[in-house]
């Protein structure tokens, strides 16, 4: 497996109105004379007795209770499930729901996945509690056993469906070694180590597989092995075409490797991604701090794509703290053509960081990577991507030429709810750096353009401070490279010098503006099968 290179951290930059109605009895003139003309205490007037006495005493206004709160709610309020099978649940009540907190009585049965998602483990019953603030709801989930078989390998090509599972960190639970089409569709995947591993032919004049994978859900287990992380979910060496679609993937050390490989087709679209993780195993179901190999969403390592390659509409979200991965998407010495570039657009990432590197935490969202020499990334467009609530950079551009960053809307405010700091000193929302010194004749054409939202950062003081776009000095020297009509508003520092705190509803802005935004277009996000 190819090691990406851990990048140094020498970024430096900086009503209701109530109404009463008063109705007044109007006396004629011949009632009002009457007033003088009849003795005290038989007055009649204003077509009523009026009677002397005491006076009575009319009771106060009773006040009304301000109405409770609407209660909080989960739906749906009961659900059976199939082990490996993600649910989702929609919250009613809550005034800001990312302040609220989710939980399962039986994590070994329902684990939180993220995003108000929950997947069955094994079979079994667990509650599922919200809080938000003083109100809680709960709903309560069945888990029932799925049939499951053991690894397959694929030696011809077909359409293939299944439920597969490897208990051995050492075997995939779906090997495809043929360069014939083969279709994945409709399955569930689960391993110790490598979920689905493609090993096409390095050679001849039809070498390479042909893979779609289609409607998966895929879920990496702990391998039990201690030093060992988990695996990913598709590792393809030597392939011609690769399709990755509607899937859902939880807790691989990578979504999708490619490696050495001349592709006619590769796209990796609408995928759901939830906590990523590529620290290693203790061997005893927990974590150690070191990572083997820093984790990725997608990373094409030295792949040619002369027709392009797209990368769309993935939605991709780590819970900081419970999860560890490096760039999310890492384009690495991969290269389009003129007119057919490596497309990554309209994906949605959200909390990328790791544990392991607290204070020195070198990820991004979105990179153009690679080294001082060819091959370098080149003919790349990074457009219309979301990056919120991210421990590092947005949009990076630290290698190759002909890379373009237009359109990305970068949304962080750098601390969480409490107040605490997970930005790093150094991120920037997008940057252009040559960071391997590959020099003006490898590091040329790169621009970032019409970006928006805005990142921070502490400064010295530990002060929030806008950290939006940098250019290093001297790359912005090189022929082509550039920054121009970008539009940073910094949502997160709307409040600041008013209240004192960061607008951290500038996230959960952004988030539903993805949201609504994949709506519109009929985009479908995840594993759609039943």
């Amino acid at each position: 497996m190819l090691t990406v290179p851990f990048r140094s951290p020498a970024f430096n930059q900086s009503p209701r109105a109530a109404l009463s109605t008063i109705s007044a009895t109007r006396c004629t003139a011949a009632s009002l004379l009457a007033l003088f003309l009849v003795p005290l205490g038989f007055i009649l007037g204003c077509s009523a007795s009026l009677v002397t006495g005491p006076s009575v005493a009319h009771p106060a206004p009773i006040s009304t209770p301000a109405p409770p709160p609407d209660p909080l709610s989960l739906a749906p309020a009961s659900a059976t499930i199939q082990a490996w099978q993600t649910i989702p649940f929609t919250l009613t009540g809550a005034d800001n729901a990312a302040a609220c907190a989710w939980s399962t009585s039986n994590p070994s049965v329902l684990s939180f996945a993220g995003e108000e998602e929950f997947q069955g483990r094994q079979a079994g019953n667990a509650t599922v509690s919200v809080a938000c603030g003083a109100l809680t709801a709960q709903a309560v989930v069945i888990v029932i056993p799925q049939a499951v078989s053991g690894p397959i390998t694929i030696s011809s090509g077909g359409t293939y469906s299944g439920n597969w599972n490897s208990d051995s960190p050492d075997t995939p639970a779906v090997t495809i070694a043929t360069d014939e089409p083969v279709i994945i569709e409709d399955s569930t995947i689960t391993s110790r180590g490598t979920l689905i591993r493609i090993e096409g032919s390095a050679a001849g004049a039809s070498a390479g597989a042909h893979v779609t994978i289609d409607n998966v859900t895929a879920t990496a287990l702990d391998p039990g092995v201690e030093g060992l992380q988990r695996g990913a979910f598709v590792s393809a060496t030597s392939i011609a075409s690769l399709v990755v679609r509607n899937c859902t993937i939880t807790g691989v050390s990578f979504g999708v490797y490619a490696a050495g490989s001349t592709v006619s087709t590769l796209q990796v679209l609408n995928n759901l991604a939830f906590n990523l993780e590529d620290r290693a195993s203790d061997g005893q179901g927990g974590l150690l701090a070191e990572r083997p190999d820093l984790g990725h969403f997608v990373i094409l390592a030295e792949v040619v794509a002369p027709e392009g390659a797209e990368i769309g509409w993935n939605k991709i979200v780590q819970t900081m703290g419970q999860s560890s991965v490096e760039d999310v998407v890492n384009i690495f010495r991969t290269q389009g053509a003129p007119g057919e570039p490596i497309w990554v657009h309209d994906n949605y990432i959200e909390g990328n960081s790791s544990p392991s590197a607290p204070t020195n935490y070198t990820g991004a969202g979105i990179i153009a990577d690679g080294g001082s020499a060819q091959p370098v990334t080149a003919f790349a467009l990074f457009a219309d991507n979301s990056v919120v609530h991210t421990a590092g950079s947005g949009v990076v551009i630290s290698n190759g030429h002909d890379v373009t960053a237009s359109g990305n809307r970068i949304v962080s405010c750098g601390q969480d709810a409490p107040g605490a700091w997970f930005a790093m000193t150094y991120a920037n929302a997008a940057s252009i750096w040559d960071e391997y010194q590959s020099g003006p004749a490898l590091f040329f054409n790169d621009t970032v353009t019409a970006s928006a939202g805005g990142l921070v950062i502490p400064n010295a003081q530990n002060k929030p401070v806008a950290a939006d776009f940098w250019g290093s000095a001297l790359s912005m020297t090189y022929p082509g490279n550039s920054a121009s009509g970008n539009d940073f508003t910094d949502p997160c520092l709307s409040t600041y010098a008013s209240t004192g705190t960061l607008n951290l509803a500038a996230e959960d802005a952004e988030r539903a503006y993805w949201i609504a935004k994949a709506a519109a277009a009929g985009e479908l996000i995840g594993d759609q099968h039943e």
